[in-house]
């Protein structure tokens, strides 16, 4: 599946892709925040993409029957509908009737790789620059633990020109690879491999579900034992940078800070969230989360069922818009690894006010959970409903689940 991308890439992305096949392309913005990538071919042919750019949008069976009497009217040789959503079943079935296809992010992720049309997605993929750094060392062979680079995403473009500027040192870099990857003294290596494996593999510090912990132990005794080395002058800027993609995981250990901190999870499960709108938002969202294996509301013990994570995701909801607006959970899903969820309700304690109904310039501290599975790396909170909201991360929220405030 090609990664979610902003509504105007995922648009120009498709547009590109129909250049690279040949055809003479346009986009037309329409009324509904839909698009119409129309196409002309020389043989004489007219195409268009009927677009759904957003990760909510659900493409219905009466969207289709439109668009079909739409290309019939105007005799439209190729009809495709592209979404980042979902399709509903009505609109898959209308869809194998009529002849149009159908594009979501994993028939597109075909359609590039069949096509070889990776370097069309990679203009609107291209990676921050921590993770190009990310990246460069793993092909080098560095051990960094797959939640690090997981969370290398959240910095943005705050290492921006890092990766293009790493030196083509791969001679030099096989020593630190080898000390990374078994340590300076191959004995010690082999004893802590051995008491790994006596342990089933996991310990006390990892019980909740992340598998890296003891990545990372051993990961900070070989970086520590890099220090006492003396090191070639080239390879310095190459290890400060893996100082500074490893400070998630070793900060904590070394007594430093890391470029992740502040990320409120309660584990390596990297979240983020999809606004659908910015400044001119009806509900503005500020938020922070965590993970848990068990809440305690109002004295009631909720535990999360096996092979699940309970993600509480805690809001400071405003409402900007001039009348009473609901946003509600049943609003809100997150997504992980292609999969959507749902929020978890739980027996007698609910976090939001009833109904979800905010009056107008209305600001509240809200909760919701849901469970997602315990090996996920990364989720992202989004909405389902048509409300405008725009998200903002605040790492000073606490994401606690307390009794909702009935005054």
């Amino acid at each position: 599946m090609i990664p979610e991308l902003v509504p105007e890439d995922f648009v120009a992305f498709l547009a590109d892709l129909w250049r690279e096949r040949g055809w003479e392309v346009s986009v037309r913005e329409r009324s509904d925040e839909t698009r119409f990538v129309v196409g002309t071919r020389g043989d004489g042919k007219r195409g268009i993409i009927y677009v759904f750019p957003t990760a909510t949008s659900t493409v219905t069976e009466r969207h289709l029957k439109q668009f079909v009497a739409f290309c019939r009217k105007r005799s439209i040789d190729v009809a495709v509908v592209a979404t980042q959503g979902a399709f509903a079943e009505g609109a898959t079935k209308v869809a194998s009737q009529r002849s149009v296809h159908l594009l979501d992010r994993s028939t597109l992720a075909n359609t590039v790789e069949e096509g070889g049309f990776e370097d069309v997605l990679a203009q609107y993929t291209e990676t921050n620059g921590l993770v190009a750094v990310v990246e460069r060392l793993q092909a080098l062979g560095v051990p960094i633990p797959a939640s690090v680079a997981d969370r290398a995403g959240e910095i943005g473009d705050s290492l921006p020109d890092l990766g293009s500027r790493l030196p083509d040192i791969d001679d030099p870099f096989a020593a630190i690879r080898s000390a990374l990857g078994r340590g300076d003294d191959a004995g010690e290596s082999d004893e802590s491999e051995t008491q790994s494996d006596a342990s089933g593999g996991t310990t006390a510090d990892d019980a909740d579900g992340d598998g890296d912990s003891n990545d990372a132990d051993g990961l900070a005794d070989r970086v520590r034992a890099l220090s006492s080395r003396s090191l070639p002058a080239a390879v310095v800027p190459l290890v400060l940078a893996v100082a500074f993609v490893l400070g998630a995981v070793l900060g904590p250990m070394l007594g430093l800070g890391g470029p992740f901190a502040g990320g409120g999870s309660g584990n390596d499960l990297g979240v983020s969230a999809v606004s659908t709108a910015g400044p001119n938002a009806t509900a503005d969202v500020r938020w922070n989360a965590k993970t848990t294996s068990q809440l305690t509301v109002n004295g009631t013990t909720y535990d999360a069922p096996d092979d699940q994570t309970f993600l509480l995701v805690r809001m400071n909801v405003t409402n900007r818009a001039d009348s009473p607006t609901q946003f509600a959970q049943s609003a809100l899903a997150v997504e992980v690894a292609g999969e959507r969820y749902g929020h978890q309700p739980l027996d007698g304690v609910t976090g939001f006010p009833s109904a979800g109904l905010f009056e107008p310039a209305e600001s509240r501290e809200v909760w919701t959970v849901f469970t997602v599975p315990v090996d996920a790396r990364s989720a992202t909170l989004l909405t389902t409903g048509e409300l405008r909201v725009r998200f903002t991360r605040e790492t000073e929220i606490s994401p606690e689940a307390t009794v909702q405030d009935r005054g």
